[in-house]
Formats: structure tokens, C-alpha cells, sequence
């Protein structure tokens, strides 16, 4: 069994990676939360996995909510473990989740990162084409790393992403995050076709349409910005300054369908 939350595609892509290779099921956190069913039976599982993009170095807030309403029936010490992806660095996003699975009586057994195609545009411009692929070719090494070490249900440290100092960093940087996650910056343009994909995906349901263009009903959401990547007519912008810094969708992973 394995837990995973994308938005671009790239932890889908390493959950379905792993998943290959142990013969596990994957469970997409978004449709979780929104069936709003919380306990999971796992007394026939063998590996509990969480798979998770890092979000300010930490983990983002729809993983931590998964996370404090999760229920696993069963549970008599499996091997567990949580794969984070990332720009470059992790943090101490692991120790945010095994603090959170310590509190259930859960113990995590082994942390891997991997470090993927940085698309926070926000604060970065998209790599062209050609290095978006050489940063997934040099992804591999990392994920083949994980699909053997979880096949063997091998345990402890295998996260090298976790950068200097991670705690420090982490609690430095993840309090803006916790604090920060206003939806105010989203533009829409007259770019915008109202096909309604953005309220479809998002997954907080922070996005609802109205007259046929999209409008942030919450005044937070994930900052996953799953709805700006994912726009067909790139119509959705963070303050209009990001025009020229491209768009991503992990290139190797088949889109997740919307539920309706």
C-alpha cells in the first residue's frame, strides 16, 4: 500500500515506480480526502508507503491533515516508509512525518529522498526541455535505489537530500509556509476557457467557478499549484510575473483524471 500526494507528477511518477517493483497498490491522497474516509485495513499489507513532494522543506499541509485524521486497522509493526521528492533538498520533512506517524503508534522504518525538476515558480524559472530530461534521467539512480531498499524491506537512512543542518532549516523556513499559504496572488485571465479543470484537481477544494472562470473561495490552500502547471490555456498566474518561467507536468507519468 502505498499513500501518495503529486501535483506535477513527479511523486505519482515515483509511487508508480515503486509500486511496480513490490507489486503495491497506490492510493492518491487527493481522492482520500475527498471521500473524507480516513481508516484503511492493513493487516494484509506488508510495506505501508508514503510518497510526498517537500513543500518549504516540510511536508505539505494536505499531507499533514491526511496524516492526523489517518487510521490503519492492523497495523502489528510493518515496514513503513516515506519517499520524498524535491528541487534539491528535503529538510527534515521526514522527521516531520515520523513525528506525525509516532503520534498514531506508528513507526517509520527507512526515509529516501529524491530529488526531481524544481517547478516552484514562484521562486525559480522552469529548466528548458532538454535539462527537465537530464534531471529525470539522474532521478533514476535514485529511485532504482528505493525500489530495491523497499522491495528488501530494507531499513533506516537512505535520504542524501537532506542538506546541511535540515532541522534548523526546516523550522526556519516551513513556519512561512504554515503562515503563508494565501490564495490571493492566483490571477485569472481572459485567457481562461472555463473547462473547469483547476476546481477539478485542486486538493482542497479551495477553487470554485463562477460565470465560468475560476475563483479561490478559500483564503488557503496546498500552494501545490497544481492548477497553474496543469491550466490547458495557461490562463492561471502567480501575480502575473510568471509568464515567461514555463509550465510543468512530469513528462514521464500519465496525468491523474479528475473524479467527475
Amino acid at each position: 500500500m502505498i499513500f501518495y500526494f503529486s501535483a506535477t507528477g513527479n511523486s505519482k511518477y515515483v509511487a508508480e515506480r515503486i509500486a511496480a517493483a513490490t507489486d503495491d497498490h497506490v492510493i492518491f491522497l487527493r481522492d482520500v480526502i475527498r471521500s473524507r474516509c480516513y481508516q484503511f485495513d492493513v493487516s494484509q499489507e506488508r510495506r505501508i508507503g508514503f510518497v510526498t513532494p517537500t513543500y518549504y522543506f516540510g511536508l505539505p499541509s494536505v499531507v499533514s491533515f491526511f496524516l492526523e485524521k489517518l487510521r490503519l486497522t492492523g497495523y502489528r509493526d510493518q515496514y513503513v516508509y516515506v519517499a520524498l521528492t524535491c528541487g534539491k533538498t528535503t529538510g527534515d520533512a521526514a522527521g516531520q512525518m515520523g513525528k506525525l506517524l509516532k503520534s498514531k503508534g506508528i513507526t517509520l522504518s527507512a526515509q529516501f529522498g529524491i530529488p526531481m525538476v524544481d517547478n516552484y515558480i514562484p521562486l525559480t524559472k522552469l529548466a528548458d526541455p532538454q535539462e527537465i530530461e537530464r534531471e529525470l534521467d539522474a532521478a533514476e539512480e535514485y529511485i532504482d535505489e528505493a525500489r530495491r531498499v523497499v522491495r528488501a524491506r530494507g531499513t533506516g537512512d537512505y535520504n542524501r537530500c537532506q542538506g546541511a543542518a535540515p532541522g534548523v532549516v526546516t523550522a526556519l523556513a516551513y513556519s512561512a509556509y504554515a503562515h503563508g499559504r494565501s490564495t490571493k496572488p492566483f490571477v485569472v485571465t481572459d485567457a481562461c476557457i472555463g473547462c473547469g479543470l483547476c476546481q477539478e484537481i485542486c486538493p482542497c477544494g479551495a477553487i470554485t467557478l463562477a460565470d465560468g472562470k475560476p475563483v479561490w473561495s478559500k483564503p488557503q490552500c496546498v500552494r501545490c499549484l497544481g492548477c497553474l502547471h496543469r491550466c490547458p490555456a495557461k490562463a492561471i498566474h502567480w501575480k502575473r510575473a510568471d509568464e515567461d518561467k514555463g509550465r510543468y507536468y512530469n513528462p514521464r507519468v500519465e496525468p491523474y483524471r479528475p473524479l467527475t
